[in-house]
């Protein structure tokens, strides 16, 4: 009938406010049968229907944001005869507390078919709101005796959430075209006592004047409760007695808050709900103590040329207060004479203010004052002043002067002597004693210290230093004393020792032009002598020229003879012009030798070099008789063709595409390209030119033949540039042509050889391949699917120098085959929730696609395994629309069972058709269906050297067979101020540079459902210094990651205590004294543990531990159920190090901390990793300082020492070597040592010094120490 409302659609909209509003809409079409409600979404009959069997709209919903979707709504027309079910109740009403358990029934509701078939099956409507049970708190079960059906509690009920339900179930009868009737379920939940009284914190913090009355009014607490609505209670906290702030300073205080009524809750059996909070009162303090100094008097010594600044002595006074009433101000009130002393205010230092005099003052005492604004004390300080040296010796003269021949012999040689006095009143005269300081002192000059005479102890040379400089130090007291200082100056006599040398020798030049006159100046021939030219003729020259030199006297060492062309000035050694007559073309140069005599008869020679300049007097000529040339097309204007050795005009160049530069200086001229040349020309392949040579007065000429190269200056072209071919199939096989292309070059020679390839980037899978001869094949297999259709880039290269390309692009379509099966959409991950029963609620729709093209595509058929079409888990249907429906047929446990593998079997339309079977992963979601335990946890961190930045150190155990559940964490009573907990995860974290110590507390853990556990957690915090990881042992594991090797294994220990025993045992030490402190996942399910034995007073060495190790590998692995790959872990045989270049394992101690959590125990591990490094350490190793090394280099309690070659070690006694490895040690038989591997990277040579009492014995070995696999390495040494 009109008006009759028969479906509901909903949809729904994450967005918030008007964007999230939302109306329906229903697509028009005449006549205008049905209309959706534009608020609700209930469809309803418009008019009255009529001869129709089926009717299909779009209904639209649009949000307040203008964005929309749309469903299609399929609506099918019965017989009026077909009447739907019939409910016994229109409405029913129930009532039911809020504590209801799940599962239990709370209604019965029932319909029943007027048809023939009576069968009815019912559906609870799902809700938009918590009212309308959104999310499900409540499901339906048929009850197949009666046909009725009961609704029962899904989830815990919350009266202070939701107190009132409306549920609407559907009840559909049995028929081809089956009808639906509704009837509304009322709930009403009533409130229980299931509310905690909660404080608003868990901690406050009050505080109370110290002496206040008791009765004062401390702090006030508020606790709300819930349940029925009850508003917050405040409770008053009042002071019971009167504090003392010295005797304590807070108080922690636990205050219980109790509702009235029986609890509700789990566990309480009866008892009211009850909250704790914790109240820290503190006492605040009051001036209410006198400060008092820790001495009634003070005396201290102090010399009198103490520094003004110094600090002589700190009083101090204590006051029991605290703050601001206990913080002290210090000062002198008395004897203070001269105000010579101050005192700190705040410090009580008492410091001298003035210079003190003995000879004044010998003495004070001074009176200091402490006072806290309210109190007092006072104490007495005594000052007694000492005496000290405070004249310093004076010289009778502030500067002396002395002389001394220089080479001089009978060294020493007495100078001058100095005197000084000391002006201290009954100083000791003799205790003087003199010294000299500057360069030359104790080496040339010496002093003798009691007579202050001074010395020359050596042979000077005035040459070297004419005058020489001292400070002459005398100090008083031995030398121990005060010092006075004096100048000295010494003055060095010369003597005639020096001969003169010329200042230009050894290469003394000078020109002139041929045919100059008589009395041209040619050059200055300058000598020197280094005797002293103030003082005599020592240093007086005169020149003269001994003769002259041909340059075949000069190869045979000949005499000079005597040349009348040159002179020389005796006075200042010029050389002039003697007489005309100088021709270059004859003579080239002239070598004169000249001498200079000093006025001591001393005399030095020096050789001039003069050369004959050129004048114009001889025509030009080239210097070859034929000028061949070569120059490339591609020439720049400008560039060189030839050059000859003369000044150059060109000629015969018609076309002007040459000139001339000359270069004068270099006489020669250089042949330049004016115009570009073009070598496909012919007449520019070749030119015959003339060129001409002349000077002021003389000319020649020269032919000169240019030819031109060809250059690479065109590239390939393809002619068309673009070919279009027809469709291939994808299927098209390897190997088959598809086209050739053709490119021409205008070049000659190898500049028009061409070799043809494809762009990488047009075929980056080198899908295609092309010949030299152009044509273009298939290579790999096509995929049209991926590459749709190709556009081939094809270069072709010509052989020119550099190389030319050109490219033609190839238009390359696909044609589709079937060689796709269909695929769903997206990666579906459905979730069915556990202990749901309403098989409605739990279906997912599944859609696919075929990646072919449509005509290889839908519709597609979907089906499972005959083995599980019969299964009672899910069913299968396909909607033969591209779609597919997956329906949970029963309930489900999380907890047996998280997860279901469900093959899926699709078929496409194609020809042949293509089937895949994809599996399909169903998640069962979790409920929190078990109560949480409480747990255990032990964490062990090692921080390294104490260092440790703030660190997650894994989650809190509390055992759950939930894993989905919602948890709170929180601490329970005292906590240590080092740690942090995350209230939302469970994560614990340690805050940075926690101290050593085992740490004990616990936490609380609730889950809103189920009664609160309490867990208790153990922290085991331990310094790791570095002479444990530097002599740690090391072993690397297969097919295990850390997380196994610590967690324990149902009722076995973890492999981690087992390896604790194994050590223990076999290097018989407690158990404590072996620590695991490293454990690192390196590969693939390959694990490196490394720990340190502590033996002793010091660590084991890993070389002893090793060789146990290795000795005992077969047991170890039995004894650990795990396969042990390397007794001490070497990345060495896994290094691209070269063998003769030498490897060694390097390790790195990183500041980040590696976390190993397994639920019961977590390890903290210091991050050490271990890197090959390609070096040979006996080879390159170098001594660098102490403070490079991360540990001390030197062994057995040495000494590490600075020096200016690197690093020293000083050894203790009975200690040897360079690092005082004490290379001498002595058996008796039965004993042995253990080194590290001998693992030489060069030719190495080892020698062993021994004495023996037996014949025989076996002195090294290197080598296995257990039974050997196929794969280990064989390689032993023995002596």
């Amino acid at each position: 009938m009109i008006g009759t409302s028969f479906l509901r659609v909903a949809a729904h909209d994450d967005d918030f406010g008007t964007n999230a509003a939302i109306t329906y809409s229903m697509s028009s079409e005449q006549p205008e049968y049905l209309r959706v409600n534009p608020l609700t979404g209930w469809v309803y009959v418009n008019q009255p229907i009529s001869q129709r069997t089926y009717i299909t709209r779009e209904i639209v919903a649009t949000d307040g944001g203008n964005l929309s979707s749309s469903v299609e709504l399929a609506v099918t027309i019965t017989n009026v005869k077909n009447q739907p079910p019939q409910w016994e109740k229109d409405s029913y009403s129930v009532v039911i507390p809020e504590n209801t358990v799940r599962d239990t029934p709370i209604v019965t509701i029932k319909a029943t078919s007027p048809l023939g078939d009576p069968r009815v099956t019912y559906n609870l409507e799902d809700g938009m709101v918590p009212e309308t049970n959104m999310p499900v708190r409540f499901y339906l079960t048929p009850n197949r005796e009666d046909g009725s059906a009961s609704i029962l509690v899904a989830e815990p009920l919350d009266y202070e959430t939701t107190r009132n339900f409306m549920l609407r179930v559907r009840a559909q009868n049995v028929a081809a075209v089956p009808l639906a009737a509704f009837t509304t379920v009322y709930i009403n939940v009533t409130d229980v006592n299931d509310n905690v009284p909660f404080f608003t914190s868990s901690i406050y913090e009050a505080s109370v004047t110290e002496g206040a009355e008791s009765g004062t009014l401390v702090f006030q607490v508020l606790a709300n409760d819930l349940d029925l609505g009850l508003n917050g209670k405040l409770g008053f906290i009042y002071s019971h007695t009167v504090f003392d702030r010295e005797t304590k300073s807070s108080y922690l205080l636990e205050v219980q808050s109790v509702d009235g009524w029986e609890s509700a809750r789990p566990g309480k059996h009866g008892q009211p709900n009850s909250d704790t909070a914790y109240v820290r009162v503190f006492i605040s303090d009051v001036n209410d103590n006198k400060p008092a100094f820790a001495q009634a008097s003070y005396e201290v010594d102090v010399d009198e040329d103490a520094d003004v600044g110094f600090a002589i002595l700190t009083v101090g006074a204590n006051d029991g207060d605290e703050g601001g009433n206990a913080k002290l101000r210090y000062q002198i009130t008395s004897g203070n004479t001269g105000g010579v002393f101050d005192v700190e205010p705040e410090v009580g230092t008492i410091f001298i203010a003035q210079p003190l005099d003995y000879e004044q003052n010998k003495r004070y005492k001074l009176h200091v004052l402490a006072s806290d604004g309210k109190w007092e004390d006072y104490t007495t300080v005594t000052v007694n002043v000492v005496n000290k040296n405070d004249e310093a010796p004076v010289f009778t003269v502030n500067e002396y002067y002395g002389s001394v021949t220089e080479e001089l012999d009978g060294s020493p040689v007495f100078v001058l002597q100095v005197t000084a006095s000391d002006p201290d009143k009954d100083a000791d005269q003799e205790a003087l004693r003199y010294s000299l300081h500057g360069q030359g002192a104790e080496s040339e000059f010496i002093i003798d210290e009691v007579t202050g005479k001074i010395y020359a102890q050596r042979t000077l040379d005035r040459e070297e230093r004419a005058v020489w400089r001292f400070v002459v130090l005398a100090t008083d007291e031995g030398g121990e004393g005060l010092t006075g200082f004096t100048d000295v100056i010494i003055n060095v006599w010369d003597i005639n020792d020096n001969a003169p040398v010329f200042t230009c020798a050894p290469s003394c030049h000078g020109d002139v032009a041929e045919n100059s006159a008589a009395g041209t100046s040619v050059m200055e021939m300058t000598a020197t002598d280094l005797d002293d030219s103030a003082v005599g003729q020592n240093a007086v020259l005169t020149y003269r020229i001994l003769g002259s030199l041909d340059t075949t006297q000069v190869e045979m060492g000949g005499v000079p003879t005597f040349s009348e062309m040159f002179t020389i000035n005796p006075t200042t050694g010029t050389i002039t012009v003697a007489m005309g007559g100088l021709d270059r073309e004859q003579v080239e140069s002239y070598l004169l030798v000249v001498e200079a005599r000093d006025g001591g008869g001393m005399t030095g020679t020096g050789t001039a070099t003069i050369q004959i300049k050129d004048v114009n007097d001889h025509a030009p000529r080239f210097t070859d008789h034929s000028c061949l040339a070569r120059i490339s097309e591609n020439a720049e204007p400008n560039a060189e063709v030839s050059s000859q050795g003369a000044s150059l005009v060109v000629a015969g160049d018609q076309e002007q595409k040459f000139y001339m530069v000359s270069h004068k200086q270099e006489q020669r001229g250089t042949l330049r390209l004016k115009k570009r040349l073009d070598y496909e020309r012919h007449s520019e392949q070749r030119f015959n030119l003339t060129l001409k040579v002349e000077d002021l007065d003389f000319s020649s000429l020269l032919h000169c033949m240019v030819e031109v190269e060809d250059y690479n200056d065109h590239g390939p072209v393809f002619i068309p540039h673009l070919l279009s071919l027809a469709p291939l199939p994808e299927d098209i096989s390897v190997g088959t042509s598809v086209a050739r292309l053709v490119a021409s070059d205008s070049d000659s020679g190898q500049n028009r050889d061409i070799t043809y390839s494809l762009s990488e980037d047009s075929d980056p899978d080198g899908l295609f391949t092309i010949d030299q001869s152009g044509v273009l094949s298939v290579a790999q297999p096509l995929d049209r699917e991926r590459i749709s259709q190709h556009y081939l880039v094809v270069i072709a290269t010509d052989h020119g120098v550099p190389p030319l390309t050109g490219s033609a692009t190839v238009q390359l379509p696909l044609l589709d085959v079937n060689d796709n099966g269909p695929e769903f959409e997206v990666a579906y991950a459905p979730v069915v929730f556990e202990n749901v029963v309403r098989v409605n609620l739990t279906s997912t729709l599944l859609r696919a696609v075929d990646r072919d093209s449509p005509e290889n595509g839908p519709p597609f058929h979907f089906s499972v395994p005959s083995d599980y079409r019969h299964s009672n888990d899910f069913y299968l249907q396909d909607n033969l629309n591209g779609t597919v429906t997956l329906t949970a047929l029963r309930m489900f446990d999380r907890e047996r069972q998280k997860e279901f593998l469900i093959p899926i079997i699709m078929s496409d339309s194609g020809h042949p058709a293509q089937t895949v079977t994809s599996t399909l992963t169903v998640t069962i979601g979790d409920q929190n269906d078990h109560a949480h335990m409480a747990g255990e946890k032990k964490i062990f961190i090692n921080s390294h050297r104490g260092r440790m930045p703030t660190t997650v150190l894994g989650k809190v155990y509390s055992p759950d067979p939930d894993d989905w559940d919602n948890k709170t964490y929180v601490f329970e009573g005292h906590v240590p101020s080092y740690f942090i907990l995350n209230k939302r995860t469970g994560f614990l974290i340690i805050k940075e540079n926690a101290p050593p110590d085992i740490y004990h507390f616990q936490v609380r853990v609730s889950d809103g459902v189920w009664p609160d556990a309490v867990s208790s957690v153990t922290v085991h915090v331990r310094e790791l210094r570095d002479e444990a990881i530097y002599n740690s042992g090391s072993l690397r594991l297969a097919d295990i990651t850390a997380k196994e090797f610590i967690e324990l294994r149902g009722k076995q220990r973890s492999r981690c205590e087992l390896l604790v025993d194994f050590l223990s045992e076999m290097l018989s030490v407690s158990s404590d004294d072996v620590n695991v402190f490293s454990l690192m996942d390196v590969k693939e399910r390959m694990l490196d543990v490394r720990f340190a034995v502590h033996g002793g007073p010091a660590f084991l060495q890993p070389e002893k531990i090793h060789g146990y190790l290795a000795a005992h590998k077969q047991k170890l692995q039995s004894f650990l159920q795990v396969s042990v790959s390397q007794v001490r872990v070497d990345e060495c045989p896994s290094s691209e190090c070269a063998g003769a270049g030498g490897c060694t394992n390097v390790l790195n101690v990183r500041d980040t901390p590696t976390i190993v959590d397994c639920g019961t125990m977590s390890l903290v591990s210091v991050t050490v990793e271990s890197t090959a490094v390609c070096s040979c350490p006996g080879r390159e190793q170098s001594h660098q300082p102490c403070t490079a090394y991360p540990r001390n280099p030197c062994f057995n309690g040495g000494v590490c020492v600075d020096t200016q070659h690197g690093y020293r070690c000083q050894c203790p006694a009975q200690f040897e070597g360079p690092e005082c490895q004490q290379n001498k040690h002595s058996f008796h038989g039965n004993g042995y040592a253990w080194f590290p591997p001998i693992m030489p990277c060069f030719e190495s040579h080892m020698s062993l010094e021994f004495i023996t009492d037996v014949a025989d014995g076996l002195l090294l070995y290197s080598g296995p120490l257990a039974q050997l696999q196929a794969w280990d390495n064989e390689d032993f040494m023995a002596i």
